[in-house]
C-alpha cells in the first residue's frame, strides 16, 4: 500500500475526495487543493485513468526528518533511486519548500539532484541527466520545515490534458474545472443538458463522459507510471478493461452550441478528437433566440469574462442572460461562471447555490438559479442538487 497525494483544483478537494472513496481509495483526508489517501499500484492506474477531478497523482516513496540541507542529501542518498528508474532515463524535481533552513525552493531541489546523480555515480559511474521540460521521471520534493517527502508523479503531464483538444479557441475551459463544474451543478446525465456557449466544447466533452460513465482519459495514450520499471502492462490493461465494463448508454441529449462560427468549428474537431461525434452535434446558435426543446434539464453558461469584457459590457449582457432565463427556461436549472461577481447580480434572480471555483488565476463565482414560471411565491426552497 502507498500513501498517496492527488492534486486537484481550489475547492475541487471535495468531489475529489468522494471520486477517491467511490474508486476504493483508504484514508482519504482533504487538504489544500490536494487530497491525500492510501491505495495499491491497481488504485493508482484506476485514479490517473478514471478520476474526473484529478490534476496529478503523487506516489509517495521516502520520507525523513532533514535538520540542514546536508541531512535532505545525505538522506536521500540512501535510498535506492536505481530501484525507481534508469541511468539513461531523464529525470526533474518540483519543489515545494516552507522552511527557513533553504534560501529557495530550487535550492533544495538541487540537494535532492545532488543526491540521486551522486547514488547513480557511485554505483555506475554515470548520472542520469536532469531534463526540466519533458522528464522520464518527474519527482516532487515536499519540505515543511524539517519533514521531507519525496514522491513519483504517477501521471506525466497533468491530467487535465486529457489528450482530445486539438484546439483550444479563446480562453478554454481547463478540462478538469469543466469536469467540477458539472459536478457542482449535480449532473449526472439523467436529463438534457443545453451549453448554449460551448465554444471549443470542453465542457459537451465532459458532459458526455460523465453521462456515459467513461475514462475522461480514454483517448490520452501516455502516463508517467509507464516509464517505470515496474510498470505491469497485464494490471494496466485489466485497468481499462474494468472501466469500459462500467459505460452506460446515453440517457438524454447533451446539445452543445454557440453563436461564433470559428468556436464552432474548434468544437467539432475537438468532439471528433474524444471519439463523441456521433452524441454531440455543436449547432451555430446564439442563446437569446435559442428556445428550449425539452420542459426540464441543465443549462450551463460560460459567458465571456476577465479581461474579454469590463464591467459595463458583462452587466448588460447578464441583464440579457437574466431575462431570457426568466421568460424562456421555466423549469431548467440553470447555472452561469463568471469573475464578474458584481454584474452577475444583474441576472436578477436568487441563486439557490454558489460555489467559488477558479479559472486560472481568475476567481470565479459559479451560481445555480431554478428556473420557473410565474411568481416564486409560497414555493418551497429549492432542494441541493
Amino acid at each position: 500500500m502507498f500513501r498517496i497525494s492527488v492534486k486537484t483544483l481550489a475547492h475541487c478537494e471535495a468531489l475529489l475526495a468522494e471520486e477517491l472513496r467511490t474508486l476504493g481509495a483508504g484514508d482519504v483526508e482533504m487538504g489544500l487543493r490536494v487530497v491525500h489517501c492510501t491505495g495499491d499500484m491497481a488504485a493508482v492506474y484506476r485514479f490517473n485513468y478514471r478520476l474526473r477531478t484529478a490534476l496529478r497523482v503523487l506516489v509517495q516513496v521516502t520520507s525523513f526528518r532533514a535538520r540542514r540541507p546536508d541531512d535532505l542529501h545525505k538522506k536521500a542518498m540512501e535510498f535506492p533511486w536505481e530501484e525507481m528508474f534508469g541511468i539513461d532515463q531523464t529525470f526533474a524535481i518540483d519543489p515545494n519548500v516552507r522552511s527557513a533552513q533553504y534560501r529557495h525552493p530550487h535550492f533544495a531541489a538541487l540537494r535532492l539532484k545532488d543526491a540521486i546523480a551522486d547514488r547513480f555515480a557511485q554505483r555506475f559511474g554515470s548520472r542520469p541527466d536532469v531534463d526540466p521540460a519533458r522528464p522520464d521521471i518527474l519527482l516532487h520534493l515536499h519540505v515543511d520545515e524539517e519533514q521531507v517527502s519525496i514522491s513519483l508523479d504517477s501521471s506525466g503531464t497533468s491530467l487535465n490534458q486529457r489528450g482530445y483538444r486539438r484546439s483550444g479557441g479563446t480562453a478554454p475551459l481547463n478540462e478538469v474545472l469543466a469536469a467540477a463544474m458539472l459536478l457542482h451543478a449535480g449532473y449526472d446525465g439523467s436529463q438534457v443538458l443545453y451549453d448554449p456557449m460551448c465554444g471549443s466544447g470542453t465542457l459537451s466533452i465532459e458532459a458526455a463522459s460523465i453521462a456515459l460513465n467513461r475514462s475522461p482519459q480514454l483517448v490520452r495514450g501516455e502516463f508517467g507510471f509507464m516509464r517505470w520499471p515496474t510498470f505491469d502492462e497485464a494490471l494496466w490493461e485489466e485497468i481499462v478493461s474494468e472501466s469500459s465494463k462500467e459505460n452506460r448508454p446515453l440517457r438524454a441529449p447533451i446539445l452543445p452550441s454557440d453563436v461564433d462560427h470559428k468556436q464552432l468549428a474548434l468544437a467539432v474537431e475537438n468532439i471528433a478528437a474524444a471519439g463523441l461525434q456521433d452524441i454531440l452535434r455543436p449547432v451555430l446558435a446564439d442563446f437569446m433566440t435559442l428556445e428550449p426543446t425539452h420542459s426540464e434539464g441543465w443549462l450551463i453558461l460560460n459567458p465571456p469574462y476577465g479581461e474579454r469584457m469590463d464591467q459595463d459590457q458583462a452587466e448588460h449582457l447578464y441583464r440579457r442572460i437574466g431575462e431570457r432565463f426568466k421568460h424562456h427556461w421555466p423549469g431548467f436549472r440553470a447555472w452561469v461562471i463568471s469573475s464578474h461577481t458584481e454584474a452577475l447580480k444583474s441576472i436578477g434572480l436568487k441563486p439557490f447555490r454558489k460555489q467559488e471555483l477558479f479559472n486560472g488565476k481568475l476567481s470565479c463565482r459559479f451560481q445555480g438559479y431554478e428556473l420557473y414560471a410565474g411568481s416564486r411565491k409560497g414555493r418551497s426552497s429549492s432542494p441541493e442538487p
